[in-house]
């Protein structure tokens, strides 16, 4: 597989001064980086991957090869779905966030609750949860026919 362009709507979004909806490809990969402490030349090093492609992956240039995706990832000590942006990262990140804290989720009944507590805080309107976007339940589409 070759390597190819990213869409361009985070790239447009950001020359209107919008805040993109995610983080790209390149901020991904740059915050994999700086979480490995390891410099553009040193992942260079430890991936195979020319320092100049690093550069171009990170400003969101072009979008790296399957291949080179698995390098990364090996080197980086990241999963594929954290550098590309697949949900099981948010969950890690969540989980972890809540573990620094000193807060355990033992079960996926423990998770279901917890969840449940936010979506209820978010229905009552609280403000400290302002910046979570609300989207309609498939339930409610349905509704709507």
């Amino acid at each position: 597989m070759t390597e190819r362009t990213p869409p361009s709507g985070h790239l447009a979004d950001a020359a209107e001064g919008k805040k993109p909806s995610a983080k790209t490809f390149g901020d991904r990969l740059r915050d994999a980086r700086d979480k490995a402490q390891l410099s553009q030349s040193e992942l260079s090093r430890s991936s195979g991957i020319p320092k100049t492609m690093l550069s171009r992956y990170e400003n969101d240039h072009i979008l790296p090869s399957v291949t080179t995706l698995r390098k990364l990832s090996t080197a980086l000590g990241e999963s594929v779905s954290a550098l590309v942006g697949n949900g099981p990262s948010i969950l890690y990140t969540f989980a972890a966030v809540l573990g620094h804290r000193g807060i355990v989720m033992r079960s996926e009944e423990d998770a279901e609750e917890l969840a449940i507590a936010i979506a209820d805080l978010v229905d009552a309107g609280d403000d400290r949860l302002t910046f979570l976007e609300v989207v309609p339940s498939p339930a409610e589409v349905e509704g709507q026919f």
